[in-house]
């Protein structure tokens, strides 16, 4: 079987600087004026307004001029505004990541044992984590988990499963761990009942939700920890973590991403479970003595 490398989307666009470029970009400026900061704020978290609207209307309902929303593309390294609405628009819209989970699965000829070989890409990957990582976040993050009082995790679309299962791995170790649901949770409910002890997990991935950001946000503002798994330092989420995860990978599809943040974050619960022997004992057995047989085969 061979693998071949394809492209399944052709972007419209000429590429110019990529949206991780401008968020490192947007990081490092520290003399931005008081309605830039304001157009930075609205890059974040509407960026649709980048890429539906001209400058000028774009400008409206940012609450600047044209003018200011031009010279802020120049800050960044463009030559004007279309320029950079056309990088939002192939952000947001023209390239799911999707795509990239297919372009670079390829394999050289005569590889005769395929899927071996991608299986090793998934252990370069995660050995690669290791090495960015410090050893000191990780740390953090066992720290921060073991002792808070409750736990939100919120993670949607391609990050639902990671932060469903993350939830459920982790409510068995130390119990009172929610994962948000958009279908069930009052979102301002959920986020009142967090205290200075409380910790946000956050699943945030390129096509980075916007759901998750006003969470992280929120429980930024409400005095709870922050932790953030996402795939670059750079990404939107970082503005409001506290404890940035970041796994960095050449792609942006998080189905690629996935085999790696599953492994960071079981070793977290494990590291919690070693960390809180004896309350993990004393769960698992009262988890045991509960009769199920009616609830198996």
């Amino acid at each position: 079987m061979i693998y071949k490398k394809k492209c399944l989307l052709q972007c419209p666009f000429t590429r110019g600087i990529s949206m991780e470029e401008i968020y490192k970009k947007l990081a490092e400026q520290q003399n931005f004026s008081k309605n830039l900061q304001k157009i930075t704020s609205y890059l974040y978290d509407e960026p649709k307004i980048f890429a539906i609207y001209s400058a000028a209307e774009a400008g409206k309902r940012m609450g600047v001029s044209e003018t200011t929303v031009i010279r802020f593309c120049q800050k960044l390294g463009f030559s004007g505004y279309r320029a950079l609405q056309a990088e939002v628009q192939q952000h947001l819209f023209q390239k799911s990541s999707l795509s990239d989970f297919i372009e670079e699965k390829s394999v050289e000829n005569g590889d005769h044992q395929p899927l071996k070989r991608l299986m090793t890409n998934d252990l370069e990957a995660i050995q690669k984590t290791m090495e960015q990582i410090p050893e000191a976040h990780f740390e953090t993050a066992v720290e921060k988990l073991s002792g808070t009082d409750k736990v939100l995790v919120s993670g949607v679309r391609t990050s639902h499963a990671l932060a469903s299962w993350f939830t459920f791995s982790l409510d068995i170790v130390i119990g009172n761990v929610r994962l948000y649901q958009p279908n069930v949770d009052d979102v301002l409910l959920r986020i009142s009942e967090l205290t200075n002890k409380s910790v946000v997990v956050v699943f945030s991935f390129h096509r980075y939700a916007k759901d998750t950001i006003h969470i992280a946000k929120l429980a930024r503002e409400q005095g709870a920890f922050v932790i953030a798994f996402t795939d670059s330092p750079m990404a939107p989420i970082a503005k409001f973590a506290n404890l940035l995860l970041p796994v960095q990978l050449k792609l942006k599809s998080t189905l690629d991403v996935a085999p790696t943040v599953m492994s960071l974050a079981n070793a977290i619960v494990s590291a919690i479970s070693l960390k809180n022997a004896e309350q993990f004992q004393e769960r698992a057995e009262r988890f045991d003595a509960v009769n199920g047989k009616d609830f198996f085969i």
